[in-house]
C-alpha cells in the first residue's frame, strides 16, 4: 500500500467511525417504535416470521427477538451498527460496479460519493427502523455485481440467492430480479435476443418468491400509508424524489416551518447546485441511451413505493442506480479532472452541512422522547402493569423522521416501556383525541380507562405529561 493510499484508507476509516459514533447517539422516533426490528419478547413468535399484510419481512423479525435479549443495550444500537455497515458496504459495491462497467477512477469514485452522502440518503441512514431497506439495497446490489462478474450457472444461481434475499429484507428488492440484465443491455455487455431470456429468468424468479409467499399463512395488517392511487399526490411525491435526490440540499430548512432557515437551505443548494449542472450538460448523443436505461432501472427499483407510499426515506431504494447514472455523466469529464474534483468537493461539502443538521435534528426529536418518557416514570411513582396513554392530537409538523411530534418521539408510550427495559407496563394502549376535546371529556376517558382495568393513564398534551392513578 502506497503512502498516500494509506493516509486515505485512515482518512476514510476515521471519518466512518466519528459517523457511526454520533449516529450511536440517536434514540427511536415515531415508526422505530412499532417496527418489526423493535424489542419484541411476544412468545407468538413464528406469526412475526410470516407475511403480515402487505410485507414479508423475516430478518427484521429476526432482529426484533435479538434486541429483546437486552433491549437497553442492543436497541436501537445494534440496529444503527447494522445499518451504517451496509450502506458503508453498498457504497464500496456501488464504487466496484461502477469500474466493473469500465467508468473511470473519478466517475467510480463520484458516484460512490454520491451514494454515501447525498441528503436524501439520511432519512435512511439515521433512522433505526432502516435495516429492510438498507440491505434490500445492499443484496441487490450483490446481485447486479453476481450478474456482471459471473457466468453460467454461477451467475444464476447467485443472482436468484440475492434477489430472494433482498426481496425478504423488503418488498421491493424483488425489482432487482430485472435489473441487472437491463444494465448489462445498456453497456452492451449482452445482446437483445439474451436480454429476453434473462428477464425471463428474472420474472421466473419473482413468481417463486409469490409462490412461496402466497402459500405461507398472512396476518392482517391495515397500514394508512398505503392510501387509494391519487394522482396529484403522486406527482408530488414524485418531485419531491427528483427534487431532493438530484437537487441536493437542507430541504428541512426550507419547508419545515418551526426551524426554517431559508439562507441555510439556499446556501447548501449553491454549493451542490454546480454538480446537477455538470451531470446535466455531460447528456449527449453518446451517452443518452445508457443513461435512459439505468434511469429506468432506478424507477423499477423505487416503483412499488411510487405505487404506494413514497417518503423521504424510500428515495433510497433507487440511490445504487443514480449513483451509477451519476458516474455515467461524470465519466464523459474524465479529461476534466480539475474541474469534476472542485464541483464534486463543493457537492460534498454542501451534503456535510445537510448532514450535520439532520443528525442534531434526530439527536433533539430522540433526546424529546427519552425526556418525555422519564417524566412519566418520575410521575407514575411505581412499576404498573397497564397504562391507559390518552393523547391529545398535535398538529406540529413534521419533517420525515428527522423532525417528529413530541407524541411520535414518545412512541404513544412505548418510550416508557424502553426506559424501564421492556419490564414495565406489560400493556400499553393508547387513544388520541382532537385538541378541541374539553377538559371534562378527558377526564372522562381516563376514569373510564381506570374503571376498565387500567393502573394509570398518562395524558400527553405536545411535550407534557400528566398522570392519573
Amino acid at each position: 500500500m502506497t503512502g498516500s493510499r494509506a493516509i486515505k484508507t485512515i482518512t476514510l476509516t476515521t471519518m466512518a467511525i466519528i459517523a457511526l459514533m454520533a449516529i450511536l447517539m440517536l434514540l427511536p422516533t415515531y415508526d422505530d417504535w412499532n417496527t418489526l426490528s423493535s424489542p419484541n419478547n411476544d412468545p407468538h413468535w413464528q406469526k412475526y416470521f410470516l407475511p403480515i399484510g402487505s410485507f414479508w419481512r423475516p430478518f427484521d423479525a429476526l432482529f426484533g427477538y435479538l434486541s429483546a435479549l437486552h433491549p437497553l443495550l442492543l436497541f436501537p444500537s445494534l440496529n444503527h451498527v447494522c445499518i451504517v455497515a451496509g450502506h458503508l458496504i453498498s457504497t464500496y459495491l456501488v464504487y466496484h460496479i461502477a469500474l466493473r462497467l469500465r467508468f473511470s477512477t473519478i466517475a467510480a469514485s463520484v458516484a460512490a460519493l454520491f451514494f454515501c452522502i447525498c441528503p436524501c440518503v439520511l432519512p435512511t441512514v439515521l433512522a433505526c427502523d432502516a435495516l429492510n431497506q438498507t440491505y434490500s439495497q445492499l443484496w441487490g446490489l450483490l446481485a447486479l455485481l453476481a450478474y456482471l462478474t459471473l457466468t453460467g450457472r454461477n451467475r444464476h444461481i447467485a443472482w436468484a440467492i440475492c434477489v430472494l434475499i433482498a426481496a425478504l429484507s423488503k418488498e421491493n428488492g424483488l425489482a432487482w430480479a430485472v435489473v441487472p440484465p437491463i444494465v448489462g443491455y445498456a453497456f452492451r455487455l449482452t445482446d437483445r435476443r439474451e436480454l429476453r431470456r434473462q428477464l425471463l429468468f428474472g420474472i421466473a424468479i419473482a413468481i417463486v418468491y409469490a409462490a412461496v409467499r402466497l402459500s405461507l399463512p398472512h396476518t392482517d395488517h391495515y397500514n394508512p400509508d398505503y392510501q387509494p392511487f391519487a394522482v396529484m399526490k403522486k406527482v408530488k411525491e414524485t418531485a419531491v424524489l427528483i427534487a431532493t435526490t438530484w437537487l441536493p440540499a437542507d430541504y428541512a430548512s426550507l419547508v419545515h416551518q418551526p426551524i426554517r432557515n431559508i439562507p441555510l437551505f439556499l446556501l447548501t443548494l449553491l454549493l451542490s447546485l454546480p454538480f446537477t449542472v455538470m451531470l446535466l450538460l455531460a447528456l449527449r448523443k453518446d451517452t443518452i441511451r445508457q443513461a435512459a436505461l439505468l434511469l429506468l432501472c432506478a424507477i423499477i427499483t423505487v416503483s412499488p413505493n411510487i405505487l404506494l407510499s413514497l417518503s423521504m426515506m424510500n428515495a433510497y431504494a433507487w440511490m445504487g442506480m443514480t449513483a451509477l447514472l451519476a458516474a455515467l455523466l461524470t465519466d464523459s469529464y474524465r479529461h476534466r479532472q480539475r474541474l469534476v474534483t472542485t464541483v464534486t468537493t463543493l457537492f460534498i461539502l454542501s451534503s456535510t452541512i445537510t448532514a450535520v443538521h439532520y443528525w442534531y435534528l434526530s439527536w433533539k426529536s430522540g433526546l424529546m422522547g427519552k425526556e418525555m418518557a422519564q417524566r412519566t416514570i418520575a410521575l407514575t411513582g411505581q412499576p404498573v402493569d397497564k397504562a391507559y396513554c390518552l393523547i391529545i392530537e398535535d398538529d406540529s409538523p413534521r419533517f420525515s423522521s428527522i423532525c417528529v411530534k413530541p407524541s411520535d418521539t414518545f412512541g404513544w408510550g412505548i418510550a416508557v416501556k424502553h426506559e424501564n427495559a421492556y419490564k414495565w407496563p406489560a400493556v400499553v394502549t393508547d387513544t388520541i383525541v382532537t385538541r378541541t376535546t374539553t377538559q371534562r371529556n378527558i377526564q372522562h376517558i381516563a376514569r373510564q380507562a381506570l374503571a376498565g382495568g387500567y393502573d394509570c393513564v398518562w395524558i400527553v398534551d405536545k411535550n407534557n405529561i400528566k398522570v392519573i392513578r
